[in-house]
């Protein structure tokens, strides 16, 4: 496998973490709703998004070979 291809068992512990921090995202903005803390929550979605997206690529790539 080419080494730029991230392995799916990499993938899938950056969208554990990932998931932990929209949760911690969500739970500060719960407590003190804010512009600041509503950013936060788009940037970690967002993050989320795009690892899953790649988790998704890596599968149909996996699917394919």
């Amino acid at each position: 496998m080419n080494p730029i291809v991230t392995s799916v068992d990499e993938i899938d512990l950056e969208i554990s973490v990932a998931y932990i921090a929209l949760g911690s995202a969500r739970g500060r903005f719960d407590r003190c709703p804010s512009g600041e803390n509503q950013r936060r929550i788009d940037d970690a979605a967002a993050e989320m998004d795009r690892l899953l997206d790649q988790r998704l690529v890596l599968q149909q790539l996996a699917e394919a070979a």
